[in-house]
Formats: C-alpha cells, sequence, structure tokens
C-alpha cells in the first residue's frame, strides 16, 4: 500500500511539475551572428573571433552542400580547395552574391550543378565565411574584408 502511494505521489508530482499553465513558445532557430554570439572564446583576437563567426555561417549555410570538411560531393558539389578557386577573392565574393550555375571545372574534375545566390547574408558574415574558407580546407589565403564585400555588393547593385 505505501508503494502505491508513494508511485503515485511521485507521478502526480511529475505530472505537475512538468505542466505548464503559461503558453510556451517555440525556440527560433539562431542566426549564425546569435551563434557567434554565444561561443565563449579565450581571446578577444578579432581574426579569431572573425574565423569562429566564419565557421558557424559555414556550418549553417555552405557545410550541407560542401561538406563539414570543404570536400565537396564528387560529381555534385565542388570542394572548397582549389586554388584557382579559392585564391580569387573578387571571384568567390560574386559566387557568394550572385551564385553560379553552369559547367565548372574543380581540382580537375567537372561539376554542373546549381549554388544558389546568398545575397541574403549580410557583409560581415559573407566577409567572415570567405576568411574562413580561405583560411581552412588546405588553404593559405588573407582573409576578405567587410569592405571588399561591400565593394562588390555595390558594384552589383544588390544593397
Amino acid at each position: 500500500m505505501k508503494n502505491t502511494i508513494l508511485v503515485f505521489s511521485v507521478i502526480l508530482f511529475l505530472t505537475l511539475a512538468c505542466s505548464n499553465s503559461e503558453k510556451k513558445e517555440k525556440a527560433a532557430p539562431l542566426s549564425a551572428d546569435k551563434i557567434t554570439e554565444t561561443m565563449k572564446t579565450e581571446t578577444p583576437d578579432a581574426d579569431e573571433i572573425r574565423t569562429r563567426h566564419g565557421k558557424a555561417v559555414y556550418m549553417q549555410y555552405c557545410a550541407t552542400c560542401h561538406m563539414v570538411d570543404g570536400s565537396g560531393v564528387s560529381g555534385i558539389q565542388p570542394p572548397l580547395n582549389d586554388p584557382r578557386w579559392i585564391k580569387d577573392k573578387d571571384k568567390l565574393i560574386r559566387i557568394v552574391l550572385k551564385g553560379i550555375s553552369g559547367e565548372i571545372e574543380v581540382n580537375g574534375e567537372t561539376y554542373n550543378n546549381l549554388m544558389p545566390p546568398h545575397g541574403h547574408l549580410s557583409t560581415g558574415e559573407i566577409a567572415s565565411v570567405l576568411s574562413y574558407i580561405r583560411s581552412n580546407f588546405g588553404n593559405d589565403f588573407e582573409p576578405v574584408s567587410n569592405d571588399e564585400v561591400a565593394e562588390i555588393r555595390k558594384e552589383l547593385q544588390l544593397n
């Protein structure tokens, strides 16, 4: 009898504790900026912060197609380690802003798939993600600045 009362009491307690009369709100997805805000950094180094922000943007918008390690998917989505594509800042910025379609060659392999435009990303997000790509996946190129992205965005009249 005592065990039955104990079990009943625990179930009643859990039921009451888990139910909330207030309306519960759904959690909104976090933006790359918000993810970066929540990341803890041991140094206030601007390059480290930009790298973390770039990685967050990459994980949110790029990793699905280009894979987490930048290796792409053979014949479908190109890898992000061909210097002919990665070293040219202007080309990269334009690809992110306007997208790319049609046949391209990357590391000797042909790709013919669509990359949609990502002009909806902020200037800072684009600069950060391209800086991340240019310094990862075997790449060793200088970062992309917000000013460089803003200049091409203005040239393309995407403000």
